[in-house]
């Protein structure tokens, strides 16, 4: 079969340093994104990755693409049936409420509050609610929605996140077949391979998230053709194309679902399962 070779950027750290005692999430625009195996309080977490790489602190987010490619990434890599994998991000308003910060002194330029409040109890977060929320977790809410939560020694301890930069050089095999699926749709119109690289993920999720992310140096207009596993159409959308493309899903059965992204001449395929 087939096989590309690709350059990628790898952590100098990945080499010197090892980080055994967190699983590996995946790459992410010059990034490798962990997680903590075990769970901690949030200051003993900053502890912890401090004492492994002084370098490193909880993560700071800064985009919505990003919120949902942590999430998602989670999910798969930590999911446990018997208890849901929450995780410290490295924001808190400790110093002054209702101002937050990120620990790692990036800026504050992004907010994935739940602000549905048909999906919460108390309110619309951050709520603060009992005066003491001061921290910032993530997997609380479905997409990585954030939530505000104590820190207190009688909490439940979470898993944390972080990220090390990506800067020396490697080369990944990987199986073509894993970038791109051959299968066919009703779909016939005749388009050339794409001449730029595409992303688009999750392309494994519950059925009740339906979101993904499509990443392309695409410009002007794309048409997202989806089809279920017996070639019906299910979602047909065009959208103004951008970098980073937050795509709504309809609500759809669990089972296998083939899409076809088309833009000016250009095709590119991908499959996405859905589980209950």
């Amino acid at each position: 079969m087939k096989k590309l070779l690709l350059l990628l950027l790898l952590p100098l750290s990945v080499f010197s340093q090892s980080y055994q005692h967190a699983v590996t999430l995946g790459d992410y625009k010059g990034y490798r994104y962990f997680a903590s195996i075990d769970k901690f309080s949030f200051w003993d977490a900053e502890s912890h990755i401090q004492s492994i790489d002084s370098s490193i602190h909880l993560l700071s987010l800064h985009s919505e693409a990003e919120n949902l490619f942590v999430y998602y990434k989670v999910m798969q890599n930590l999911h446990d049936p018997q208890y849901p994998s929450f995780y410290w991000l490295g924001g808190h308003d400790e110093n002054n409420e209702g101002q937050w910060e990120w620990i790692d002194g990036t800026q504050w330029d992004y907010e994935g509050w739940m602000t549905d409040t048909s999906q919460t109890s108390h309110g619309a977060e951050p709520n603060n609610l009992g005066g003491d929320e001061d921290y910032l977790m993530g997997m609380y809410y479905y997409d990585g929605k954030w939530n505000d939560a104590t820190n207190n020694p009688s909490d439940l301890p979470f898993h944390y996140v972080f990220k090390v930069r990506l800067n020396v050089q490697d080369t990944l095999t990987i199986d073509e077949s894993d970038v791109q699926d051959n299968s066919t749709s009703q779909d016939t119109t005749t388009f050339s391979q794409p001449q730029v690289e595409n992303k688009i993920y999750p392309t494994y999720q519950r059925v009740e998230l339906s979101k993904v992310v499509f990443e392309t140096s695409w410009e002007n207009q794309t048409t997202l053709l989806l089809h279920d596993s017996g070639g019906r159409l299910v979602h047909n959308i065009t959208f103004t194309t951008e970098q980073r493309n937050v795509l709504e899903l309809p609500l759809l059965s669990a089972g296998i679902y083939y899409g076809v992204m088309k833009n000016e001449g250009e095709l590119f395929r991908f499959k996405i399962l859905l589980t209950k």
